[in-house]
């Protein structure tokens, strides 16, 4: 391969064909965003730009880190140690215990810098030549200090293609310098020779978003080479993988098949680049696409375009198109909408950027289509959206067996938005090779919104990123209405230890304030029951008798407080921000974390067992009779039985005759 690469470098660069680089001319996107984009958005990413010219450069699209003034390409940033760089790129991690998490020295070498810079340079034409020079010196740098097939850089044929789109597209943006022509022959050469050789591990051990990537590298590597015999082969393998998997890794009912939001995210996007090169979406990926966009704007708030915090979230986000949070999925939302269905999901923005980059600033004149917000079920990917009157006030209930790969011992997991603020939430991934503990935390069950029963895992978490027995669950019941909506389910991950156990969850949801969380642990002999809820990041108190947590949200009081089946409060443990062991944190933005209320409580008691939990605006008013519950907040309220041995299927069911919503 070594050989063959410099015989393909040492030609000239006349062999590109760049007529199928179709991404938006800079003067057609800055004419068509110029009343989009405040002054202060265009002068941040000018600040940015001018920082990763001197060598700091914006990773995660959340926090700068020093890497120059001349990047040293092999620099872990938070640990001052370095790679090795002359070493086989299959020997390139042995370091890894020593040098701290890759991920922050692959960042780098991603080039999130060319999007900054070339961007920078559209809306700020007088500096864009001096943003020029700069990325040519560090591509010149990386070429030297990085060189193929050699160090971390070469690790992964999904870093390559990341890497090879960032500078196909500061090209395109800076205008196509002819300087940079000779730098883009040999990063599409190296790209499609290293990608075809080691895509069959990405096809054959982890058909994911690593292997879309790859596929899209080799097809933009033979789509715009011509005159060397490797290129048709090339295009052709990309083109033909992207076909197989548009199907193959987006579920029917529009999940993707690595259950994480951030991950669905790059695999659109890279099904949005790869269209822009055939100059519109392809028929074969057209459908699950369209299932995708269906997916996550169920899930969305569409004030702040964010989605709960579901699943493995590594900060990725391969092509920085937007002045938008990162946390903000409108970008790619809106792109794939016009591209896919030729219409608008939302009205004009700054999320219209992505979309003029990708297809051309013309895009943006399409006709706006109304997005109607309501509850929904995936049961294929099992995620269970609860809508309210109000769009920005919803939950997002977790329960489905797993079918592929994973991230996340999350099973029963409850999401909850109140009024656009996420007051219950998934506490993300924060890093993936940092400090053992840290993974293990934001991984395992006991971090989520769910039941622990004897301390254990609803899966084995066996070593980093692999789960044995996968959790087997089923969704009971499913049903919305004009006042109220309830989902149950229950799943099977604790039944191989000893007591057979189960657990059950039904939730009742009155529109828009009041939540009623019933959970119920069958099986046999005497357990300890751990009932845990994260709350978000707002200012919090507690109750002396510490069984209720107040979340203070920008729009008022949230409040969540336990019960047992009898009707007593239960206190709880209340923890923000415990270093050892870890608890009481949230990780929205990769490599960081913030303290948030965690509110845990344990009992020991022999099953069945039952849990209440109530979730309101303000404070609730509970009564219990027996088996019968009247709970209210200040605007709602519900009425249900709750079953005396354990909520079964048809008890569940049963329950949804005797609820009442409103006071």
């Amino acid at each position: 391969m070594l050989r063959r690469e410099t015989e393909l470098t040492c030609q000239e660069p006349g062999l590109l064909d760049l007529t199928d680089l179709r991404f938006g001319s800079s003067g057609g996107v800055v004419s068509g965003l110029r009343s989009l984009l405040t002054a202060e958005a265009r002068y941040s990413l000018l600040q940015r730009a001018c920082e990763a010219a001197r060598g700091t450069v914006l990773c995660f699209s959340r926090s700068a880190h020093r890497f120059g003034p001349e990047i040293d390409w092999n620099l872990n940033p938070r640990s001052g140690l370095r790679w090795r760089s002359d070493l086989h790129w299959t020997a390139a991690l042995k370091d890894a215990r020593r040098v701290g998490d890759i991920k922050l020295t692959w960042e780098v070498g991603r080039f999130p810098q060319a999007y900054y810079m070339s961007r920078a340079g559209a809306f700020f034409p007088d500096a864009a030549d001096e943003f020029t020079k700069q990325f040519v010196s560090q591509l010149h740098s990386f070429e030297t200090k990085a060189p193929f097939g050699s160090g971390v850089h070469w690790y992964s044929g999904q870093e390559v293609a990341v890497r090879t789109l960032a500078l196909l597209f500061a090209y395109n943006a800076f205008g196509r310098p002819a300087v940079l022509e000779g730098l883009l022959f040999r990063a599409l050469c190296r790209a499609g020779l290293y990608i075809e050789s080691h895509i069959e591990y990405a096809r054959e051990a982890v058909f994911n978003n690593h292997l879309i990537w790859e596929a899209l590298g080799l097809y933009m590597a033979g789509r715009l080479l011509r005159g060397i015999p490797e290129a048709s082969r090339w295009e052709s393998a990309g083109r033909q993988i992207l076909d197989e998997q548009a199907e193959r890794q987006i579920y029917p009912d529009g999940g993707y098949i690595q259950q994480s939001h951030t991950y669905h995210r790059m695999a659109i996007q890279g099904y949005l680049v790869a269209s822009s090169f055939l100059g519109a979406v392809p028929v074969q990926w057209k459908p699950a696409l369209e299932r995708s966009l269906e997916f996550l704007t169920a899930q969305q708030c569409p004030a702040s375009g964010k989605l709960p915090n579901f699943g493995p979230n590594d900060g990725t986000l391969p092509c920085l198109l937007s002045t938008c949070d990162y946390t903000d999925f409108r970008p790619t939302l809106q792109a794939l909408s016009l591209l896919v269905r030729g219409e608008r999901q939302y009205p004009p923005g700054p999320w219209d950027e992505e979309v003029a980059w990708l297809a051309g600033s013309d895009a943006l004149n399409a006709p706006l289509r109304r997005t109607v917000f309501a509850s929904q079920s995936f049961p294929r990917s099992g995620q269970h959206v609860l809508r309210g009157k109000r769009s920005d006030s919803f939950g997002v209930f977790r329960c489905g067996s797993l079918r592929d790969r994973f991230g996340q011992i999350d099973m029963l997991h409850l999401d909850v938005w109140w009024r656009g603020h996420n007051v219950l939430t998934d506490p993300g991934s924060y890093l993936y090779n940092g400090p053992e503990e840290w993974h293990n935390h934001f991984v395992r069950t006991e971090a989520h919104n769910t039941v622990c029963v004897d301390g254990r895992d609803q899966m084995v978490h066996f070593r980093r990123f692999k789960n044995l027995y996968w959790t087997k669950a089923e969704l009971l019941y499913f049903e919305d209405r004009a006042d109220f909506a309830i989902v149950a389910g229950e799943h099977y991950g604790y039944q191989r230890y000893p007591g057979d156990c189960i657990h059950h969850r039904s939730i009742i949801f009155a529109k828009d304030d009041l939540w009623v969380v019933i959970d119920g642990i069958s099986g046999e002999g005497e357990h300890e029951i751990r009932l845990h809820w994260l709350g978000g990041d707002f200012p919090f108190s507690t109750d002396r008798s510490g069984s209720a947590l107040r979340i203070n949200t920008p729009d008022g009081p949230f409040t969540l407080t336990a019960y047992d089946g009898q009707g007593q409060a239960i206190a709880g443990d209340i923890v923000a921000g415990r270093e050892s062991p870890p608890r009481g944190w949230l990780s929205r933005y990769y490599g960081e974390r913030v303290p948030v209320p965690s509110f845990a409580l344990k009992l020991k008691s022999k099953l069945p067992v039952h849990l209440i939990s109530v979730l309101c605006a303000g404070a609730p008013s509970v009564q219990c009779h027996g088996s019968q519950w009247t709970v209210s907040s200040e605007v709602s309220g519900v009425e249900f039985s709750l079953p005396g041995s354990g909520p079964r299927p048809e008890e569940v069911r049963a329950c949804e005759s005797v609820v009442r919503a409103g006071r």
